[in-house]
Protein backbone atom coordinates (compact mmCIF):
# COMPACT_ATOMS: atom_id res chain seq x y z
CA UNK A 1 0.00 0.00 0.00
CA UNK A 2 1.39 3.29 -0.62
CA UNK A 3 0.18 7.07 0.77
CA UNK A 4 0.54 10.06 -0.54
CA UNK A 5 1.20 13.33 1.45
CA UNK A 6 1.27 17.07 0.29
CA UNK A 7 3.70 19.52 2.07
CA UNK A 8 2.26 23.12 1.82
CA UNK A 9 4.45 25.78 3.23
CA UNK A 10 2.23 27.33 5.12
CA UNK A 11 1.73 24.00 7.13
CA UNK A 12 3.32 22.22 9.84
CA UNK A 13 1.71 18.66 9.42
CA UNK A 14 1.73 17.67 5.45
CA UNK A 15 -1.70 16.38 4.14
CA UNK A 16 -2.65 12.69 3.36
CA UNK A 17 -3.82 12.80 0.02
CA UNK A 18 -4.53 9.36 -0.45
CA UNK A 19 -3.69 5.54 -0.18
CA UNK A 20 -2.88 3.79 -3.35
CA UNK A 21 -2.59 -0.12 -3.67
CA UNK A 22 -0.18 0.30 -7.25
CA UNK A 23 2.55 2.97 -7.23
CA UNK A 24 1.96 4.11 -10.58
CA UNK A 25 -1.14 5.59 -8.91
CA UNK A 26 -0.17 7.23 -6.40
CA UNK A 27 2.68 9.12 -8.73
CA UNK A 28 0.33 9.98 -10.64
CA UNK A 29 -2.01 11.59 -7.83
CA UNK A 30 1.37 13.05 -6.67
CA UNK A 31 2.56 14.72 -9.92
CA UNK A 32 -1.10 16.00 -10.52
CA UNK A 33 -1.04 17.88 -7.16
CA UNK A 34 2.70 19.71 -7.68
CA UNK A 35 1.50 20.59 -11.37
CA UNK A 36 -1.77 22.08 -9.56
CA UNK A 37 0.65 23.97 -7.40
CA UNK A 38 4.42 24.15 -7.73
CA UNK A 39 5.01 25.45 -4.09
CA UNK A 40 3.95 22.01 -2.55
CA UNK A 41 6.23 19.27 -1.95
CA UNK A 42 5.17 15.52 -1.73
CA UNK A 43 5.82 12.16 -0.29
CA UNK A 44 5.19 8.81 -1.00
CA UNK A 45 5.41 6.39 1.79
CA UNK A 46 5.06 2.20 1.37
CA UNK A 47 3.36 0.56 4.03
CA UNK A 48 3.61 -3.61 4.51
CA UNK A 49 0.70 -3.32 7.29
CA UNK A 50 3.49 -3.79 10.40
CA UNK A 51 3.09 -1.37 13.24
CA UNK A 52 5.89 -1.10 16.15
CA UNK A 53 5.81 -1.04 19.80
CA UNK A 54 4.09 2.03 20.15
CA UNK A 55 1.20 0.57 17.49
CA UNK A 56 2.47 3.02 14.43
CA UNK A 57 2.24 2.07 11.62
CA UNK A 58 5.99 1.29 9.59
CA UNK A 59 6.40 3.43 6.92
CA UNK A 60 9.38 3.22 3.65
CA UNK A 61 9.70 6.69 1.94
CA UNK A 62 9.77 5.51 -1.34
CA UNK A 63 10.04 9.06 -3.18
CA UNK A 64 9.88 12.46 -2.75
CA UNK A 65 9.47 15.33 -4.66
Amino acid sequence: MYQVYIDRPSSFDPDMVGEFKDYDKALECAEKEKAADPEISYTIEETNGCVNSYGEQITTVVKRG
